[in-house]
């Protein structure tokens, strides 16, 4: 039996706390990766036309970007699998739609109404797709028109510049400082995507929590060697 007042050692069990990341437009990082993607939102409602094209790999922050235009606009939003022609008249009462994972439709004839209906609506569109629109290969010929005829702006993955600066957004999300030094070496060490930059401060905040320990290279390196080793 302990001692009245005496305290466990070992490593501790941090609180599964919900860290909610900032997604607003000042939250969002411009580089060389994205600057033209992110000039378009901004150039909104100035569009050529009334519909945009943003693609891009898993992680390079297509949902983030698309719900700052989608605020910005007083847009709704859907899944593209989620988009049938009986909805498109619903969707489409707030003025603006974004239209995420487009690769995903079930009904390539409901998308092809959806641009006819915007169109007589004078609303303003953003589809997004993990590849080029000209890449898709959807039954309709009218609708690959419509999408190989729309401007397309492609955000790219992330450089050093905005891995970094992502790395430290995340730690910064969870009170945590880290050093110049530990974020250039976290960033040479790591795939370069938004999810393995979110995945390797989650367990770099856990080891050192868990362990009672304050942010420092061995934390750093105890937990990239691990994720390596399960690699």
């Amino acid at each position: 039996m302990s001692k009245a007042g005496s305290t466990a050692t070992g490593p501790q069990i941090p609180l599964p706390l919900d860290h909610r990341p900032a997604q607003g437009r000042d939250d969002f990082l411009v580089s060389q990766s994205n600057a033209v993607a992110v000039a378009w939102v901004d150039k909104w409602p100035d569009w050529p036309q009334p519909i945009v094209v943003l693609s891009g790999p898993e992680g390079s922050g297509k949902t983030h970007l698309a719900d700052v235009w989608r605020a910005g606009a007083d847009a709704a939003s859907c899944n593209a699998m989620d988009l049938t022609r009986e909805n498109v008249p619903e969707l489409l009462t707030a003025g603006g739609l974004v239209v995420e994972d487009i690769e995903l439709l079930r009904d390539p004839a409901a998308l092809f109404h959806l641009l006819n209906f915007a169109r007589e609506k004078g609303a303003s569109l953003m589809l997004t797709c993990t590849t080029a629109p000209g890449t898709l290969h959807f039954p309709l010929a009218d609708l690959m028109s419509r999408l190989k005829a729309a401007p397309h702006v492609q955000l790219l993955e992330p450089d050093d510049m905005l891995l970094i600066q992502l790395i430290a957004k995340l730690f910064a999300e969870r009170g945590v400082h880290a050093s110049p030094d530990m974020l250039e070496y976290i960033a040479h060490r790591i795939d370069r995507s938004a999810h393995a930059a979110r995945s390797i401060v989650e367990k770099i905040d856990f080891h050192a929590l868990s362990h009672g320990k304050r942010l420092n290279m061995k934390v750093i390196r105890d937990v990239l060697k691990a994720s390596a080793d399960k690699a």
